[in-house]
């Protein structure tokens, strides 16, 4: 059975080839020489095409003498994509150096226009298939890879049918570029190596003779695409055994040392999704996952480990003993080093790593029936490592969270909120910057189109790093997304995009499939969430509400169904507002931490939810948070008027409060922030004391203009 998950990114910018081509064109009139008209360039090409347009910007800014590539890449990262410098820009600036784009007016590509998702699928694959084209071009005009070749003859490894060699000009010149790697061009014989997706010519890489690489230009075209040392087998491949490793000349030397059919992801990051493709397509084969090292550690390379744990398939090392020399790190290093012999005992003494997900017969052996093996991990083995926060002290990479709260309490908004911080690298509540990545939702009760994407775009989102989960695609007929069964192949989908930080689950109790209220079936429908946060180190937010009649209890207690819910999450974040108005006529709202077994466990921040117009959509209106004040206290207190009705009530904690403020306020006026302290220092919540005030009538007076001005309090006369 075939199960492929959909997502959507619903990008602000959805240009097509043509646009892109035009914007090429026309940044090749500018010099990338002064770093001022350098910076200006990078922040318009952002504006329209968003994070990727980067290797367009890359391209020609690899034309300066001064080009550094990390410095390019942190000054991407450092441009917000509503700079204040449009494209329009960019078009101005190329025509005074003499562009001229056949008369055509500077225009904003920006659309405005309804078909979002139709738009970015059709562009994307207009763009996919230039990519196709321009490598199927150069792949016709190459010839034999022949054994001279300067990068086989620098890796000693011998030229295959499935490899071709090609001229540096000739390629430059089909492409309409010179390709180059690190600023700097690719000279001589280059090697072709072609990438395939569901079988069909996808891009390519070039390698030259120094070992620079490329490949063409293209959102998507390499990702889960690989290259083969020979054809594929036919049917299921029972039987056989198929390496899948980083590198071509890691697995051009694995593959002649044992005879094997050796698999390039052409990088690491890209090797879980190929290895689940190709068990995908051959269930029954032996998968042997090559492990190149970190240069550093020595330690095999954790996408490797994670694409063996992910298929169930075996894992290789290199191993250069002791004393691994300098730089010695892979498959054709090893055979180099200490010949085909040795690479060949390495891959058969390939091991086992416990699969990520459970298999299929688990639930149903028989009670007699044993596990082959329990693998134990000794502590002194073990290196000690600090939590990753995406927000210190609130979200934590690689864990699960939820979050709680009444209807109306804008629960869904406050994390449309997260994940445009975490698209832009924005600024949390509390002045902190977070890490930027890619945000996964899947919302089983709004529309992205109509709701979603409205609140991300009104809360600053980079659409381009925001991703709807749509739909399943399971023995070529589609369904919708099950949390409950659909969470390994969401797992390799998140590890084809990348860089996933933050995955938002909307209702939480959807990943359960019996009943809500039962701890063992709760627990069980949330692992898998758990595991699928630990093994892509990404924060996993699930939404739930407040079950009724639970005021006052402890908030975590609050949550609907099970205890198993907030004994799962390591941090239980809730929100609530007040029923009563506060002196400034708004609704009090407060976001506070329930729960934390990973940090501190109180604290939170007042905040609002304003309405507002997308300026990009007229006549749309949408939610998004405004930020307030940091609070203290713990949530129990800080939440526990938080659905009262504004009477006295019942027991003498209001008219203890009462007493206390008109005590206090007897000799005059004096300032909130004196007051507060007073209170917190006497036992009160200021929840309580604002009830007091409102049922004395104490008047409130401001000794500075607007809602910023300190807040003074007064006994009625």
């Amino acid at each position: 059975m075939t199960v492929t998950i959909n997502l959507h990114c619903y990008s602000r910018n959805t240009p097509n080839a043509s646009d892109i081509q035009r914007i090429q064109s026309a940044l090749f009139f500018i010099s990338s020489d002064d770093r001022n008209v350098w910076v200006h360039m990078g922040m318009a090409v952002k504006s329209e095409l968003g994070d990727s347009g980067f290797d367009l910007w890359d391209a020609w800014s690899q034309q300066s003498k001064s080009y550094n590539p990390r410095d390019a890449r942190d000054v991407w990262r450092s441009i917000h994509p509503d700079g204040g410098v449009t494209i329009r820009t960019l078009f101005s600036e190329a025509r005074a150096n003499g562009w001229n784009d056949g008369g055509v007016p500077g225009k904003i590509i920006a659309r405005t226009d309804d078909t979002w998702v139709e738009k970015e699928k059709a562009d994307v694959s207009q763009e996919r298939a230039i990519t196709a084209q321009k490598a199927a071009a150069i792949w016709r005009a190459a010839t034999e890879a022949r054994t001279d070749n300067p990068y086989l003859k620098r890796k000693r490894v011998p030229p295959v049918p499935t490899l071709r060699e090609i001229d540096a000009g000739k390629a430059a010149a089909i492409l309409g570029y010179t390709p180059k790697s690190g600023g700097e061009p690719l000279t001589g014989r280059l090697l072709v190596v072609p990438v395939k997706k569901e079988g069909k010519l996808s891009t390519l890489e070039l390698i030259d003779g120094e070992g620079r690489k490329t490949a063409l230009v293209g959102r998507g075209t390499k990702a889960g695409g690989f290259w083969a040392t020979e054809r594929l087998p036919d049917g299921d491949g029972d039987g056989t055994t198929l390496l899948i490793g980083e590198g071509a000349a890691t697995v051009l030397s694995a593959s002649e040392s044992t005879g094997h059919i050796g698999i390039a992801a052409l990088s690491s990051g890209n090797l879980p999704a190929v290895a689940g493709i190709i068990h995908e397509r051959y269930p029954t084969t032996t998968l042997i996952i090559l492990a190149d090292l970190v240069r550093t550690t020595g330690e095999p390379d954790p996408h490797a480990i994670e694409a063996a744990r992910a298929v169930g398939g075996l894992l290789a090392v290199p191993r250069f003993g002791d004393n691994r020399p300098e730089g010695a790190t892979d498959f054709n290093d090893l055979a180099s080093l200490f010949g085909p012999e040795a690479v060949a005992r390495a891959v058969a003494s390939a091991t086992a790593l416990p699969r990520g997900e459970p298999q299929s017969n688990q639930e149903n052996a028989p009670a007699g029936d044993y596990a082959k093996d329990v693998n134990l991990l000794r502590a002194c083995d073990v290196t000690p490592e600090p939590i990753d926060w995406l927000w210190r002290d609130w979200l934590a990479a690689g864990k699960f969270h939820v979050l709680g709260g009444a209807p109306g309490t804008g629960k869904t908004t406050l994390c449309m909120a997260m994940a445009a911080t975490v698209s832009t690298g924005g600024r949390w509540p509390d002045g902190t910057r977070s890490a930027i990545g890619n945000t996964v939702i899947w919302s089983g009760e709004d529309d992205p189109k109509d709701t979603l994407i409205p609140r991300l775009i009104l809360s600053g989102a980079d659409l381009s790093r925001v991703y709807f989960i749509t739909d399943v695609r399971e023995d070529g007929e589609r369904r919708s997304f099950d949390p409950a069964r659909d969470m390994e192949p969401l797992r390799r989908k998140l590890l084809e995009i990348g860089d996933a930080r933050l995955l938002i689950v909307d209702p939480v109790v959807s990943a359960i499939t019996g009943d809500s209220h039962k701890n063992a079936e709760v627990r069980r429908g949330l692992q898998p969430l758990a595991d699928l946060s630990a093994s892509i180190h990404c924060a996993a937010v699930g939404i739930t509400h407040f079950s009724k009649g639970t005021g006052g209890r402890d908030p975590v207690e609050r949550l609907t169904g099970s205890v198993a819910f907030g004994a799962l999450a390591r941090i239980v974040m809730v929100a609530a507002k007040h029923q009563e108005e506060g002196e400034d006529g708004h609704v009090a709202r407060l976001f506070c931490r329930a729960k934390s077994n990973i940090g501190p466990d109180d604290g939170g921040f007042e905040y609002d939810l304003s309405q507002g117009e997308l300026k990009t959509h007229p006549g749309i209106f949408s939610s998004f948070v405004l930020w307030g004040e940091p609070v203290e206290g713990a949530a129990r207190e800080l939440l526990a008027t938080a659905d009262a009705t504004g009477g006295d009530g019942e027991g003498g904690s209001l008219s203890d409060a009462k007493r206390f403020l008109a005590d206090l306020l007897a000799d005059g006026a004096l300032p909130v922030k004196t007051i507060r302290a007073d209170a917190n220092e006497a036992g009160y919540s200021w929840a309580t004391i604002r009830r007091a005030q409102k049922a004395l009538g104490i008047e409130v007076s401001r000794d500075g203009f607007g809602r910023g001005g300190a807040g003074i309090w007064r006994l009625p006369p």
